[in-house]
């Protein structure tokens, strides 16, 4: 299926005039998250031309996000403020970056594991980071969410966010040595070495979130209806 042909579910971007932009209200200034945006947007509509401005606005959620959950409802929380702050736009998008505590001794308890057959390595207490991301659009109110891969948060990352109550940002700055990590390589990038830089990872999630978007109705029913 030729990408940006097909059936497009979103009638607001197959409705624009020639010329006419498709205007991407986005909760975040943040330049690593805005370049995913541009580079996504014009991967998923190609025929269309984009317009991606810049929103800040609050999450709504602590400035480090510590489960799935409320990362989810932080990139939600973005979008709609996007659209609040950018009345014209079409689309509002939110992108979140958020921790998440994984327990594979609390897992491989639910599914009955005895003590012999349990993984006990490091008790098997992880923490992991990913981004959520969210697009909803103005005209129906319809959302879409999907995440980033998840990397690893070392002993060294956690210890201060866990103890200190630090957010990832700064932890990464202050053991880099630089500025403002996070609005370029990222953490996902520092601890790739820069093979997977943080707009590279988060365009993924995005590209999940458009999913709705850009496939056809059959394989959603309801589920991308208002959320």
């Amino acid at each position: 299926m030729e990408v940006g042909s097909s059936v497009e579910l979103s009638r607001v971007v197959a409705g624009k005039r020639e010329g006419e932009k498709v205007v991407w209200a986005v909760g975040t200034t943040n330049r690593a998250k805005l370049a995913s945006v541009h580079a996504v947007v014009q991967r998923c509509f190609p025929r269309q031309t984009h317009d991606v401005v810049a929103c800040e606005v609050p999450s709504g959620v602590r400035a480090q996000p510590m489960s799935a959950g409320e990362t989810q409802r932080g990139a939600l929380a973005r979008a709609r403020a996007a659209l609040r702050c950018l009345p014209h736009a079409d689309f509002g998008v939110g992108l979140e970056g958020g921790i998440e505590h994984v327990s594979l001794a609390e897992e491989e308890a639910k599914e009955g594991k005895g003590e012999g057959e349990r993984n006990d390595h490091e008790e098997g207490e992880r923490y992991f980071e990913c981004g959520w991301m969210a697009v909803v659009e103005r005209q129906t109110g319809r959302v879409g969410l999907g995440s980033s891969a998840r990397f690893e948060m070392s002993p060294a990352l956690m210890t201060p966010i866990l103890t200190e109550g630090k957010e990832l940002a700064e932890v990464m700055d202050a053991l880099t040595g630089e500025q403002d990590v996070r609005s370029g390589l990222g953490a996902m990038g520092v601890l790739t070495a820069g093979v997977l830089d943080r707009a590279t990872a988060y365009s993924h999630g995005l590209i999940f979130a458009l999913a709705p978007f850009l496939s056809d109705t059959k394989y959603w029913g309801q589920h991308a209806s208002k959320s």
